[in-house]
């Protein structure tokens, strides 16, 4: 990593904490019994990623709850070779600021929206990705044991923490299993 990336990485780190400061949002624990909106957050960096995401939503939505995604891709041309997912929005590298802050309006409104749940299955360290799930107003947040862990309320460790089927079978297995009150 070179100095300009150093610079980069500290200066949206201190941006985002800024941001947080003005943050305030309820946690309230849900499951899938207790949420009508679950939002997802994932890295659609390759077409087994995506389909496990897509799965994940299909079955979410076989359950009578509305969703909404949020994928990443590298470049936003890549854009158009994944299959069309109502209900899902895609961002790029393109769409950000020096930093690594995304620009783009349909971003800010993903954060503003107050998901039950907001589950964040990309597996790897991508700023804009961390900075989406670390301010949305989301009630229950949910991810694996990353960077983006501080900002969850919810936090799953996998011994192998690179798959992506046990991770996302995990996150099944608690929002079943797990009470609200």
């Amino acid at each position: 990593m070179n100095i300009i990336n150093k610079i980069k990485g500290k200066v949206g780190s201190i941006v985002l904490e800024r941001n947080l400061k003005s943050r305030k949002r309820p946690v309230i624990y849900n499951n899938f019994n207790s949420s009508s909106t679950i939002g997802f957050i994932f890295d659609a960096e390759n077409k087994e990623n995506y389909t496990a995401a897509k799965e994940f939503m299909n079955y979410v939505e076989e359950r009578g709850i509305k969703v909404n995604g949020l994928a990443f891709v590298y470049k936003s041309d890549l854009i158009g070779y994944f299959p069309y997912k109502k209900g899902v929005d895609y961002f790029g590298l393109d769409k950000q600021n020096w930093y690594g802050k995304p620009i783009d309006d349909g971003i800010d409104e993903f954060i503003e929206r107050p998901f039950d749940i907001l589950i964040d299955i990309s597996l790897s360290k991508i700023y804009p990705v961390e900075y989406i799930f670390a301010l949305s107003k989301a009630k229950f947040k949910i991810c694996n044991n990353s960077a983006k862990a501080q900002y969850a309320d919810f936090v799953l460790n996998l011994s192998r923490a690179d798959d992506l089927g046990l991770f996302i079978e995990q996150i099944k297995h608690y929002l079943e299993t797990i009470e609200t009150k």
